[in-house]
């Protein structure tokens, strides 16, 4: 680790100035999850703290201080959030206005250069109304692990994830491949990716079995980060995305399984970054269907509206 300091009143006025410039953002792994999950734009994640700041003497004009760190072999990461609709590919999971809460955690270590892996869980409840009219309790767990490669601008992801619904003994496993390509447009980041889902099991129909066998999902997205204040601390991300469904998703009220185009899907989140370590992210999100969606799968809960409307906040610790 580097550091050059020459004036303890430059280290004192480079302080804040580290803290606005820290990079934060979301690596092409999270994305996948981030659309495995609502599709909300969570708050960045620290996975490097390299850190370059120069502070100019205000009388002189003269450049006094530079402060370089190392980047970090190692990220932790805590999340928190609320979702008022559990939107999961184009689907309206829980119905009836029944919102989700939830906790994430993980952790990356980046054993050599542009290599990161990064293991995690995310646990979410929730309730919904079955066809009785009654309310039951929802609980889903995840547990992923991935890995991200980065050529330049470029970053290429393959993933597991495994998702477990306690309340009914059922479960799910996906492989996922991702990509996303960074283009900055002067202080604006353009970022289209791609994530493709494939179910390994157990297939619908067997013991714990809830997706159709050899059924896949695959999404095509365009994120836009645009900074409004304090150096890229606050910003705006609109993002849009395409999903493509192959068996995965039952159109007709759950009665027929179809391959073709499930959904789109478009919204902007605000992301604050408070300091290096602690931001939240509100944003609210659109999704269009024409598919007949069921929602509430296995509810009776009915069909996910064409037009759905929904919105959430996310808090995200890094460290």
């Amino acid at each position: 680790m580097k550091k050059i300091v020459a004036l303890l009143a430059g280290v004192l006025l480079a302080v804040p100035l580290a803290q606005a410039q820290s990079e934060t953002g979301t690596s092409a792994g999270a994305q996948a999850m981030s659309m495995a999950r609502s599709g909300a734009i969570s708050a960045g994640r620290t996975t490097s703290q390299t850190e370059t700041v120069t502070v100019t003497d205000y009388k002189s004009g003269k450049e006094i201080v530079v402060v370089e760190e190392d980047e970090k072999w190692w990220s932790v990461n805590a999340s928190t959030g609320w979702d008022s609709l559990y939107m999961f590919r184009g689907v309206n999971v829980l119905g009836n206005g029944n919102g989700l809460y939830w906790l994430g955690a993980d952790v990356g270590i980046s054993p050599w250069e542009n290599g990161t892996f990064v293991a995690g869980v995310w646990y979410g409840v929730g309730s919904y109304y079955n066809g009785a009219n009654t309310q039951a309790r929802y609980g889903e767990l995840d547990v992923f692990a991935e890995y991200t490669h980065t050529f330049g601008n470029l970053a290429l992801t393959a993933g597991w994830i495994y998702y477990w619904y306690p309340t009914t003994s059922q479960a799910q496993n996906e492989i996922f491949f991702g990509a996303a390509y960074d283009i900055a447009l002067g202080p604006v980041t353009v970022t289209p990716n791609t994530t493709y889902y494939y179910n390994v099991g157990p297939e619908l129909g067997t013991s714990g079995g809830i997706v159709n066998g050899g059924s896949s999902y695959w999404i095509l997205g365009l994120d836009v980060n645009v900074p409004v204040a304090y150096d890229g601390a606050v910003a705006l991300e609109p993002y849009t995305q395409f999903g493509v469904n192959f068996g995965f998703n039952n159109n007709n009220f759950g009665a027929t399984r179809f391959n073709g185009g499930n959904n789109w899907q478009t919204g902007v989140a605000l992301p604050i970054q408070f300091t290096s370590w602690f931001g939240i992210s509100p944003y609210i999100a659109y999704s269009y269907q024409w598919q007949q969606l069921a929602a509430g799968a296995g509810t009776g809960t009915g069909a996910t509206a064409i037009n759905t409307f929904w919105a959430g906040v996310s808090a995200n610790f890094s460290f």
